[in-house]
């Protein structure tokens, strides 16, 4: 039964054979991407010891039954396994172990007890073990145990008995956290985690809330010719794009040591000049608004509302950061999955020849990896990105769900959210913004969410300030291309294809023969005259 968006099932009946099982349960992943509660049933404990109770030494298969027909041979079935004597001892002894549980748990306690006999105390804590290890990794990342985090490209340790997880849930959950504007917006879905501050070390929880965050806007001036004044439902692929960016400039100017400042410090000037060109206002002291992306993108054949991809962003970004002498700042798009380093060099020269100069550049690559979810094969490289000291982030998503992601611990993924809609600001003297306007570009909220749930379509940032630093770039993603299957490539240049390359017919190659025998003729005739 479907409710806003969100699957839920009626309660399932019991029978006097699973009833000892309630209480224990495993997330399932739906289709649509939403995350429902499922009983597990005794026939899958059952299932997953499968091969230990073969005594043959072989496992044993077992079939499944198929969703919504009554199958009566089905294995499953309790009442025929019981007449197999092995397996009605082993019902049996599942059931009693449970049946304790409900009873006093406190004599278990997931321990063997002293009142069982030698026999069902070493079964009972054979069951455990295997429960313990039913999650199947991945078929090719491991779960990685590793428990420190990478955030853009600065390590803090964690250490082990801290247990990062509150809850989970979807994006939506807590309604007092998120304000939407009026409209229709999607429900969000993911095995999401929040976060508590005191479970994670002081620095990087500082170093998390002086990230730049943009989200939906909503009360500014209309973006003609349209009468959009938010962007709610079509704008967060822009806004994770727009933060993107907006932390490659605190790079540029402020270095990747700055952390958020009160006002009056020596860099709250600049820190405000920067959050000024993102204000939504088409003023040529705003830049970045979302009216100029939103009209950039139209000549890129993107209707204002609606949602952009990857690439556009990314042509968007180059464009207006390109038309902004005062960022200085040039940006490189891939979106072939190759950084060829001398079309990187002749950007960051502005095209001009000889010479040290390198003006700091963006590489932004726009890439898919996968169809409709994200090849596993690509999970370790996109961790390792977030470990480069270049690193800004991935934008990314589908329509109406697109995130801005800035580390990573394990195999989780730290992201800013931008389905969370503000005021829009006024465009006023950097003297006037008080730090309660400015604390708008900035999320208090720690969120993270597994790697498996990030959408296949993405944006992946990365700053280099010199050409030094971009020598090490190329050299730490050639490192990954040989330990991991790589997202991207780095190559000198673009292959040089001839265009001049004749292409024959059966036709063209007829003629030539006949021409050769006749030069062959002629020059034999030659000869015999001579002679």
């Amino acid at each position: 039964m479907e409710n806003d968006g969100v699957l839920t099932s009626d309660p399932i009946k019991v029978d006097k054979f699973t009833k000892p099982l309630e209480g224990i349960s495993e997330t399932i992943s739906l289709s649509d991407g939403g995350i429902r509660e499922a009983s597990t049933t005794e026939a899958e404990i059952l299932d997953s010891l499968g091969e230990e109770e073969n005594l043959s030494g072989s496992p044993r298969p077992r079939p499944r039954s198929k969703p919504g027909r009554n199958n009566q041979n089905n294995a499953y079935n309790v009442n025929n396994d019981k007449e197999n004597t092995g397996t009605g001892e082993v019902t049996k002894r599942i059931s009693s172990w449970f049946s304790s549980f409900w009873v006093s748990s406190h004599d278990t306690n997931g321990e063997v007890s002293d009142k069982d006999d030698p026999e069902f105390a070493c079964f009972k804590q054979e069951l455990l073990d295997s429960l313990d290890n039913r999650s199947t990794p991945e078929p090719i990342s491991q779960t990685s145990k590793d428990n420190s985090i990478w955030l853009m490209g600065v390590h803090y340790e964690v250490s082990g008995d801290r247990n990062s997880s509150e809850s989970n849930g979807s994006f939506y959950e807590g309604s007092n956290y998120y304000y939407t504007t009026p409209g229709s917006f999607p429900h969000l879905s993911m095995q999401q985690q929040i976060l508590s501050p005191t479970n994670f070390p002081a620095e990087f929880y500082q170093d998390f809330t002086s990230r730049i965050w943009c989200t939906y806007r909503h009360n500014y001036a209309p973006i003609k010719p349209t009468h959009f004044t938010n962007d709610g439902g079509w704008g967060c692929m822009l806004r994770s794009s727009q933060s993107l960016l907006a932390n490659a400039l605190i790079l540029q100017f402020l270095g990747r040591e700055w952390r958020r400042v009160n006002k009056g410090e020596d860099s709250w000037d600049k820190y405000v000049e920067i959050l000024t060109w993102f204000i939504d206002d088409m003023s040529s002291r705003c830049p970045f608004s979302v009216h100029r992306v939103a009209l950039l993108g139209k000549q890129l054949g993107k209707n204002i509302g609606e949602w952009f991809g990857p690439l556009t962003a990314c042509q968007v970004i180059k464009a207006l950061v390109e038309d902004y002498s005062a960022a200085q700042l040039s940006v490189h798009v891939v979106t072939d999955g190759v950084v060829y380093k001398n079309e990187v060099y002749k950007v960051a020269k502005n095209n001009l020849s000889g010479g040290d100069f390198f003006r700091s550049v963006l590489i932004l690559v726009s890439t898919r990896l996968g169809t409709d979810n994200l090849n596993p094969k690509y999970y370790n490289a996109l961790k390792a990105y977030f470990r480069f000291p270049h690193s800004v982030g991935i934008a990314g998503g589908k329509p109406s769900s697109s995130y801005y992601f800035i580390g990573t611990q394990g195999d989780d993924l730290f992201y800013l959210d931008p389905h969370h809609s503000r005021p829009a600001l006024e465009l006023k003297a950097i003297q006037e913004y008080t730090e309660e306007e400015m604390s708008t570009f900035h999320c208090d909220t720690l969120r993270k969410i597994p790697i498996s749930q990030l959408d296949p379509s993405m944006l992946l940032g990365f700053y280099c300030q010199n050409s030094e630093e971009f020598e090490n770039f190329c050299n730490l993603v050639e490192k990954i291309s040989k330990e991991h299957m790589p997202v991207f490539t780095i190559e000198q240049e673009e292959p040089v294809y001839n265009s001049d390359v004749d292409f024959f017919s059966e036709d063209d190659e007829l003629d030539i023969s006949e021409k050769e025998e006749e030069n062959i003729v002629e020059d034999v005739a030659e000869d015999e005259m001579e002679l």
